[in-house]
């Protein structure tokens, strides 16, 4: 599988990891002449020397705590969200799917155990991520790489998901290329990222006060409106957008929510007031 699986973009040419990689001592020395490196504990890095160190954000620990907040409700819609914009009737089927910014990989994971058949690739910046990833979850494919870059073949996912990266990337356009060159025609991207004008942010702008991030990693976030448009632009055709539903932290603002709700289905708004949006689009041939 690995000898027809990677690819240089800058080479326009195949990687072969047996002939291609060299160690990773030899690769943090410089060696220009090779593809990537292979880590002490058997997983491959696509990464210059020089971004390695500075991208490890998971080094001294998860800045994001998913593995601790894994069984919160918040953590739990996000998965089923995902699981659920990937067609059930692929279950059967052998389908390649990466999913782009994993992380540590839990999410990665659950995908994985859902969809059984499926071959399973998670890539992300951080190699102390993937280093904990590779070990915990060997029956998936886990590397380190840019994201703007992937070093895949050209066409050869039929899903591409990323959770939760879209806001914290300065250019979600050339992510998006990137995506879509490692996706098969008609294959499905599914993206989440958080909504700007959530009701949280609503409220904050009715009573004239600054919107806010969901956290303090975000580069921006972006509206629902803003999303779709990215992705008509690079080419995919969207085939839904969905928010699992929260419940309001109050009565006076479950009322308020309601309202809000009842005037946007009048003006049949594409708009939702929850937190996390999901998108799931295909390429178009």
């Amino acid at each position: 599988m690995e000898e027809n699986l990677y690819y240089s973009e800058l080479k326009k040419s195949s990687i072969n990891v047996d002939t291609g990689c060299c160690s990773f001592e030899d690769w943090m020395n410089d060696k220009k002449d090779n593809d990537c490196c292979k880590h002490k504990n058997g997983f491959y890095i696509f990464l210059n020397p020089d971004e390695i160190e500075s991208s490890d954000e998971y080094k001294d620990d998860d800045p994001y705590v998913v593995m601790d907040q894994m069984k919160s409700d918040f953590q739990q819609r996000r998965l089923k969200a995902t699981i659920d914009l990937i067609p059930s009737s692929t279950k059967s089927e052998s389908l390649k799917l990466l999913d782009i910014g994993c992380g540590e990989g839990h999410f990665t994971d659950v995908i994985k155990k859902e969809f059984k058949n499926f071959e399973v690739h998670g890539l992300d910046y951080s190699v102390s991520a993937i280093d904990y990833a590779h070990k915990t979850y060997p029956a998936i494919n886990f590397i380190t790489a840019n994201a703007y870059q992937p070093p895949y073949q050209d066409e050869y996912f039929d899903i591409v998901v990323c959770n939760n990266l879209w806001e914290h990337v300065p250019d979600p356009l050339q992510l998006l290329r990137a995506m879509k060159r490692v996706l098969k025609p008609n294959g499905l991207v599914i993206i989440s990222t958080p909504s700007r004008y959530r009701f949280s942010n609503l409220i904050k702008v009715l009573v004239g006060q600054e919107i806010a991030f969901m956290s303090h990693y975000h580069v921006t976030e972006y509206t629902i409106g803003q999303v779709k448009e990215q992705l008509r632009w690079e080419g995919f055709k969207i085939e839904r957008v969905y928010s699992p539903s929260i419940p309001a932290s109050n009565f006076v603002f479950t009322i308020i929510k309601g309202i809000m709700r009842f005037f946007l289905s009048i003006f049949n708004s594409h708009h939702v007031l929850e937190s996390t949006v999901f998108y799931a689009a295909r390429k178009l041939k």
